[in-house]
């Protein structure tokens, strides 16, 4: 019998670990259940995504049977287009959740076209799009809406004897001064719906002068949303001008004596959720957006946004799609960062020099009709305040849109600009300057010419 040597028992041995490895690994992927994988860039609150992953992944086993493992990433709108949009590594992410849709507009052909299930459910005659309707196939998707309106806190408005506000008009009152948080415009796009709102839902020159008028209310004008909604949810003012969803999560998690209301007008916005198309796991993302539209994760949403499903129940009393729904506008984005550049240069840099003014107005308006003099003062100093409305009409930023080839070439000279760390005025920022300057030193004469009347 031939008798094996130790080297040729060894190589049987570690030939058969080898083949029992592989068997294993083999099994390990192709004869176990294996989870697949689904990665999510979103926005929003970590508690209502937690629950619609929570629910996805049930939904996902009993639909495909198998499991699946879904990372959500919180990250910020801007951070978030900056993923889907690079071209140097592969997408960190199939799905793109959570942001304002004119970021998902410049991504566009990021986005993957997709025919979702539920897509026949949505209801197209809506007057805010709820997807994506520039081509055959949408790439984006509603996930819900948002309206703007105001947050206040219940606890301080009994604190401080203030009534909730029932128009837009109301937040202009003085007895709100200091008690208004806001972002400024020109940091946020979504904030910037409020200047167009007030332009559209009025006429331009009573538009541009609500907008100075309420800006002499805001405490101080805020970087982010989540701040202004943070100082109403811990007691500091009982305001903010804010997005809808603001209030709505942090009702939904308990937050005693918040509430929201959209006072007599708003804008809508759809809050998109699309599928990047460099993503790996691409079938496991058309399932979550089949789910996201359907209404069991509707009902989820619908307890801290506006849904977009008819049937799902809306965190507030009305639902979008309710006719008793305030009056909406919509939302012309178009000359949205033109308009946003104006406002800065003439209301949120000049906030102080506004406030002024408006202060010695107030009190020039108790005696402007004392004499003619004082009569002519005190118009030339509310001419001044609200020059902003006069200076440009819509004709003319439209005009100068055109002109900058939309608003991209040459917009310094009017808005200004960092020189060696100084910021130089543009053109709207020397005359914004000499208008609230005038304005003071006309509200101011009008005082006096009052004071020199004779008994």
């Amino acid at each position: 019998m031939l008798k094996l040597s130790t080297s040729v028992y060894a190589a049987i041995f570690l030939t058969g670990i080898l083949v029992i490895g592989i068997a294993g690994a083999s099994y390990y992927y192709y004869g176990r259940p294996h989870p697949t994988h689904l990665r999510i860039l979103h926005t929003h609150s970590d508690q209502m995504v937690d629950e619609i992953v929570g629910g996805f992944e049930q939904w996902y086993q009993q639909e495909y049977g198998q499991p699946i493992r879904v990372t959500a990433i919180h990250t910020d709108p801007q951070t978030a287009f900056e993923k889907a949009t690079t071209i140097f590594r592969k997408a960190e992410a199939e799905i793109w959740w959570g942001g304002p849709l004119s970021l998902f507009q410049k991504a566009y052909g990021e986005l993957l076209p997709y025919n979702s299930t539920r897509k026949i459910d949505m209801n197209l005659t809506h007057p805010y799009p709820l997807m994506d309707l520039d081509g055959t196939t949408p790439r984006w998707y509603a996930a819900s809406l948002y309206g703007r309106g105001v947050m206040y806190n219940e606890h301080l408005l009994d604190e401080l004897n203030l009534s909730v506000p029932q128009a837009w008009t109301d937040l202009a009152f003085y007895e709100y001064h200091g008690n208004i948080a806001m972002v400024d415009p020109a940091a946020s796009e979504s904030t910037s719906s409020l200047i167009m709102l007030m332009l559209q839902s009025k006429n331009w020159t009573t538009g541009w002068e609500y907008l100075v008028t309420l800006s002499t209310q805001i405490d101080e004008y805020d970087i982010d949303e989540g701040d202004s909604a943070l100082k109403v949810s811990s007691d500091y003012l009982p305001f903010a001008v804010v997005p809808d969803f603001y209030a709505y999560e942090r009702m939904a998690i308990g937050i005693p004596e918040i509430s929201f209301t959209y006072l007599n007008s708003t804008t809508l916005q759809p809050d998109p959720i699309a599928i990047l198309n460099k993503g790996t796991y691409i079938s496991q993302a058309k399932a979550f957006i089949d789910y996201i539209l359907a209404p069991q994760a509707q009902s989820t949403i619908g307890t801290y946004h506006l849904p977009i499903h008819p049937d799902a129940t809306p965190p507030s009393e009305l639902s979008p799609f309710d006719p008793n729904f305030p009056p909406t506008y919509n939302y012309n984005g178009t000359l949205g960062e033109t308009i946003r550049d104006y406002y800065s240069a003439w209301i949120t840099r000049r906030h102080n020099e506004i406030e002024l003014a408006y202060s010695e107005i107030r009190e020039a308006n108790k005696t402007k009709n004392a004499n003619p003099n004082a009569t002519h003062y005190f118009n030339l100093a509310w001419s001044n305040l609200t020059y902003v409305g006069h200076y440009l009409n819509r004709t003319q930023i439209e005009n100068l849109y055109n002109a900058t080839d939309g608003w991209t070439e040459n917009t310094t000279a009017y808005t200004g600009k960092f020189v060696d760390s100084r910021w130089v005025e543009g053109e709207w920022g020397i005359l914004s300057k000499e208008a609230y300057t005038n304005a003071l030193a006309s509200a101011q004469k009008s005082k006096q010419a009052a004071s020199n009347e004779q008994p």
